[in-house]
């Protein structure tokens, strides 16, 4: 009976986590905003005990801040926390991206490069719409995911889940628009042809070449850091 109920806790503990991720990545909840348990166990519909889990879990991933007697702040958008999760994407695209080049997918490639050339054409003939917005963003978390994914190391794809959702939170705070949206697209359709020719170290160059504008156009400067 007991090993039931430890397992039905778990459970619930679990499936609660998930739904906190969910409105944290979704930007339900900001990046900044203060909850209490009690407000989250009203919005996701889970008792007190799952919730407290879910919080200790979203805790440890880097998710949630939680401070005792006052409530639970959503990751909090700084210079230095953007620069931390930014940077460590970056270090495992830039792996990604050498590994990548040296035994290139073509047809993938161009399959990725098509879709960022189609997501440009689409912002030169029509406005930003919320869809179009959404849609270059996935695209964007494709290249990364695809890069990252190259390195098939089970610990770094686990850490790189977590970075990623902290990543969403953040960027729910300030949303790309048109402009920023049409340079990354093209930023990535360097990374791509650079790692299409094979060229490990072009490739590389252009990945940092992201990073770097990605830092500028959320404003971060190395004298915040």
């Amino acid at each position: 009976m007991t090993t039931k109920t430890n397992r039905s806790h778990a459970l619930l503990s679990e499936q609660a986590f998930e739904a906190l991720r969910e409105i944290l990545i979704s930007g339900e909840i900001r990046s900044g905003q203060m909850v209490s348990i009690s407000e989250l166990c009203e919005k996701l519909g889970f008792a007190t005990a799952p919730i407290r889990d879910a919080i200790k879990k979203a805790a440890a991933v880097g998710l949630v801040t939680v401070y005792p007697q006052r409530g639970i702040v959503v990751l909090e958008l700084s210079p230095q926390e953007l620069y931390a999760n930014f940077h460590f994407r970056y270090l495992i695209d830039v792996e990604g991206a050498r590994l990548t080049a040296q035994q290139p997918d073509q047809t993938t490639l161009s399959a990725l490069k098509q879709a960022h050339v189609d997501v440009i054409e689409k912002l030169q003939n029509t406005p930003l719409t919320r869809q179009l917005q959404l849609e270059a963003m996935e695209l964007d978390w494709r290249l990364h995911h695809y890069l990252a994914n190259t390195l098939k190391n089970p610990i770094v794809a686990k850490n790189y889940s977590e970075n990623c959702d902290r990543i969403h939170v953040l960027q729910k705070y300030r949303p790309p628009l048109n402009t920023r949206i049409n340079l990354a697209m093209n930023e990535h359709i360097a990374i791509l042809d650079a790692i299409a020719s094979g060229d490990e170290t072009a490739a590389a160059s252009m990945v940092q070449h992201h990073f770097s504008q990605t830092l500028a156009w959320w404003g971060v400067m190395q004298e915040d850091l």
